[in-house]
Parts: structure tokens; sequence; C-alpha cells
């Protein structure tokens, strides 16, 4: 299983390879990435291990792009070549899409690109139509129906289970950790290591916690907030933070910094590149634990 950052910028890129040697895996938005496409495609290519393209549609259906099918075609022509997958223009994200997002699948696929088709609705023809097609090696969950586990795991066996087991999975927005340890995703995209670092917050793998998930969130600064549990009920204040002082070694050993370098100048970036670690190693953590269970990574 693969943990695409969505939205990540290249200067996170470059200072995430110089600290760790590694490279990471990227989802590339046409509507986010535009003015660093080349930098991801080209000239830091080295640097990342895989490359995804998002459409963009999700902009386009919230209103803050004018990107056309046409103009991603176009760039897809010249640059399809480059990306390991890219997305379906799947500009209606309703339940009942499918008629509407079907057309620029075939758009796309009339121009010699192969596009990767995004279900909308996991109960209706979307994912019958897909499969027994059999012209697609993978499929894309990009429903709002699947922030319901129940809904998310039937979608999954339809696919799978009861249609073709070989068929790969892509799930946008999705890296919740206890779904992804239980069923056989290939990979997923997050913006959390983005959205937490802009809202003044880092995760950290706690080890002294029992059980699988260990994630604790920590604020660091920014706006003033009340604590509030995250999902698992692990919201700490840093300068409270039981377990300060490994966190300070942690952070100092890892990336050279300190508290301070998290509250002064460029600590949002400091605390992103912190997040993007945290995402990276989960990724490691997701895998290890599907081994040991038996479920395919894909």
């Amino acid at each position: 299983m693969k943990l695409f950052h969505a939205s990540l910028s290249l200067n996170i890129l470059k200072r995430y390879f110089e600290i760790f040697k590694a490279k990471l895996n990227v989802l590339l938005s046409r509507a986010y990435n535009e003015q660093e496409a080349d930098g991801f495609l080209i000239k830091y290519r080295y640097m990342t291990e895989s490359i995804i393209g998002d459409s963009g549609a999700w902009s386009v259906a919230k209103k803050t792009s004018n990107l056309t099918v046409e103009a991603l075609i176009a760039h897809l022509v010249r640059w399809g070549h480059l990306y390991d997958l890219y997305f379906n223009f799947d500009t209606d994200f309703s339940d009942k899409g499918f008629n509407n997002n079907i057309v620029n699948q075939l758009i796309m696929e009339s121009a010699g690109l192969k596009p990767v088709p995004v279900v909308h609705n996991f109960f209706d023809q979307e994912i019958p139509y897909y499969v027994q097609s059999g012209k697609y090696d993978w499929l894309a969950l990009g429903s709002s129906q699947s922030s319901n586990y129940d809904y998310f795991r039937y979608a999954i066996d339809r696919i799978k289970t009861w249609g073709n087991p070989k068929i790969k999975i892509h799930w946008f927005g999705g890296s919740k950790f206890n779904w992804l340890i239980n069923t056989p995703i290939a990979s997923c995209d997050t913006t959390s290591w983005a959205a937490t670092g802009a809202h003044g917050d880092i995760m950290y793998w706690n080890d002294n916690y029992d059980g699988l998930y260990k994630m604790n969130k920590i604020y660091i600064c920014g706006q003033i907030k009340e604590e509030s549990g995250d999902e698992a009920g692990r919201q700490f204040h840093f300068v409270e933070y039981p377990w300060k002082k490994e966190l300070e070694e942690y952070l100092f050993k890892t990336f050279g910094l300190t508290y301070g370098n998290l509250c002064g100048y460029n600590g949002y970036e400091n605390m992103q590149l912190i997040n993007v670690h945290y995402y990276t190693e989960l990724e490691k953590r997701i895998n290890e634990e599907r081994i040991r269970r038996g479920i395919e990574l894909e």
C-alpha cells in the first residue's frame, strides 16, 4: 500500500529528501500544483518514488477552478507518461453523477488516454459497469460515502471479492489507520500533513501507548483554541505534554528542530515537514500490520 502526499510543495519535497535521502509518493493536482508541476515531474523527479495525477475536478466542482476537460487532456497528452496513474475528470461529486462523469471518462479515452475511473456511488451501477467492462486495472473511491466504514468495505467487496480481485483500488482523501490495516487498498492520499501543520499541530507516534494506534496530535502555536480530542482522544498542548522530553529529543534528532523552530520564522513549514514524515512512517506501519494480518499489500 502506498500513501501519497497531496498538495505537497516542492520546498517540502526538497527539504525532506535533504534530511532523509528518501523518496516520497506525491499526488499532483492540476488545481493546486500547476506552477510547480515541471519541478515534480522533471527537475526533481528523482526525489519522488511515485507520482499520480489528480484531475483537479474537485476544485472545478467547488467553483474554485475553471479547468476544462480539454485543458486536462492537453496536459496529459504531453505529460501523462510521467505519471504512474492519473484520474478521470469526475466533476459531478453527487451520488447521481455517473452519467456525467462517464462522458469525461470516454472523452479522455478517445484522446488515447487511460484515466482511472472514480466511483461516486457504491450502491448503483457504477462499480459493476467498470468491473464488467474488463478495461480497468485500477478504480478509485472518491465518494463521500467512504466516510462510513460499512459502505467503504462494501465498495471494496463489490470490486475485489465479488468482482475482479486483480483490480487495484485508490482511496481518495483517506488515511485512517484502522481502516487501512483491514482492507486491501492499494493506495490512498492525504492532505492532513498540510492541514494539521497549518492549524498549529504536529502528529507524533507515541510508543508509550498500548494498542496498535499510537498517534498523538500536539498543539504547538497559532490561533488559541481549547483542548479537544482527536479521533483517538489524544490532543495535547506541547507545554503540558506528558512525554515532552521524549518529543523534544525526537524533534531534534530527527529534524534538527527545537520548539522555538516551530513557533518562529518558517514554523508552519517546519510543522508540515514533521507531519509529512509522520505519514511516511504511517505507511510503513500500515504495511507491516497488513503483513501480520495476511491482508494483501497490493
